[in-house]
């Protein structure tokens, strides 16, 4: 029907990021740690891989094989669909509310694009973003976790062709810009107003249709164990997790004694302290090495409380745990009144590192109440020891298969008109996924390719 109305769809093949910055020096030492780069990165001379992290590093028994201590990693190499998720500052003030409140990272904080030169030491002490430290260079500000984009590109052309709000881009007309009628536009209010009437009565005015994120991921185990440069008989244990943040629910009341509405909600999920929630991970166990079991309260106000909180199971983090203490919201007034106060870096509400083992983190369960789970599984990947058996290829599909819509046009700064730059942050899209491997005893390299489906409406 639409061929014989010679109606046409435009539709693009978004491309997801498949160079990153290079944060490990490629050429090493035989035998050495990984030392970070120092160079600048820049858009020009990024690396065709991504490299993981190291997290933990937990001591597990005697090493009668090399002598000292035998340890057990855990990397972490992760994605986030979208744009770069940079660490939150910014602050809400409800109204009448007597203090700001600061949102958490609802996503792991994503490596910049570029960074600029960087000359810091390696450190073996524990910073924002690893539990053992860094090797150095880029190392130092390199969080595990990059981003992919793939779901809108401001500067693509054809995607402001698709959009029904956009001006026409003359570039892609068949006719030259000297000689296009005056007519030679798309049907779009001029002005605020009647852009909101007309996304009042058709939310979906300004929309586009996504289909599936398509992705190819290429595995490569690319060290051996510290028990022996041998490793004749070591699998190493990858973990690949596709995720989404649930966003919670949001209930309105009517006060009937100022005749006004109140809206309230729970804070969106924290990443960093409620990833994970297990009933097996209580605090008298390896959640905190600090309290124990069988034993009484320590003396004091602040002493440490055993008895009252060595059977509580917190959520927690790859680093980090829920307080067991928890800071309500007690402001009537404010959007999350009576819910808990996401745990703050500083402060009486500041956050705690874990005690769990590489093990733990790697074998616990995700917390279904804050993230949708799309993929869980555990794969085994050698080292590039064993040649063939050190690669795995990982197909992905993100299925989106909705209409999503945008606000149209941006308002001029000094008229009631609206300018020619649209707005291109989707309405409908709740949430962004997050790809996520976290690897046991190995570091890995990823080799990405792929791309988004976009239809216009």
């Amino acid at each position: 029907m639409l061929d014989a109305l010679d109606i046409h769809k435009k539709s693009i093949k978004l491309q997801v990021n498949e160079t990153f910055p290079q944060i490990y020096l490629e050429n090493q030492g035989a035998g050495s740690t990984l030392g970070g780069n120092e160079a600048a990165c820049t858009l020009t001379n990024r690396v065709q891989y991504a490299v993981s992290k190291t997290l933990l590093d937990t001591t597990i028994g005697p090493n009668p094989i090399g002598g000292g201590a035998i340890k057990q990693s855990l990397d972490v190499l992760g994605f986030v669909v979208g744009k770069e998720i940079v660490e939150p500052t910014w602050t809400l003030t409800s109204a009448g509310g007597a203090s700001p409140h600061l949102y958490k990272n609802m996503y792991p904080i994503t490596t910049p694009q570029t960074l600029s030169a960087n000359a810091a030491a390696s450190s073996t002490s524990a910073d924002a973003y690893s539990g053992v430290g860094h090797g150095g260079g880029q190392d130092s500000v390199y969080t595990g976790f990059h981003q992919l984009n793939g779901l809108y590109d401001s500067e693509s052309k054809e995607l402001q062709s698709m959009r029904k709000s956009a001006l026409p881009v003359l570039d892609l007309q068949t006719i030259g810009p000297s000689t296009h009628t005056d007519h030679a536009h798309k049907d779009w209010p001029d002005n605020a107003i009647d852009q909101h009437h007309l996304l009042n009565e058709d939310p979906y005015a300004d929309s586009l249709y996504y289909g599936s994120m398509k992705l190819s991921m290429l595995l490569t185990g690319i060290s051996i164990p510290m028990v022996s440069e041998a490793a004749s008989n070591h699998r190493g244990m990858v973990r690949m997790l596709i995720l989404r943040p649930r966003l919670p629910s949001i209930k309105m009341r009517w006060d009937g004694v100022a005749n006004q509405p109140h809206i309230n909600m729970k804070y969106p999920p924290h990443f960093d302290t409620e990833l994970f929630h297990s009933k097996r991970k209580t605090l008298g166990g390896r959640l905190d090495k600090t309290i124990i079991t069988n034993t009484g309260n320590a003396a004091g106000a602040a002493g440490i409380k055993h008895a009252d909180e060595a059977h509580l199971t917190p959520t927690f983090g790859l680093l980090h745990r829920r307080k067991s203490d928890p800071v309500i919201d007690n402001d009537v007034k404010s959007l999350h009144y009576g819910h808990r106060v996401p745990d703050s870096e500083v402060g009486s509400n500041e956050i705690l590192d874990h005690n769990l083992t590489s093990y733990d983190v790697l074998t616990s369960p995700i917390n279904r109440d804050k993230y949708a789970v799309i993929v869980d599984k555990m794969v085994t990947l050698d080292t590039v020891h064993h040649g063939v058996a050190s690669k795995r290829i990982e197909n992905i599909v993100i299925p989106f298969n909705k209409k999503v819509k945008f606000p149209g046009r941006q308002q001029s700064s000094a008229a009631s008109t609206l300018g020619d730059v649209t707005i291109d942050e989707p309405l409908n899209m709740e949430s962004r996924p997050i790809i996520m491997f976290l690897s046991m005893d190995q570091k890995i390299s990823a080799q990405v390719t792929g791309y988004t489906t976009i239809t216009e409406c």
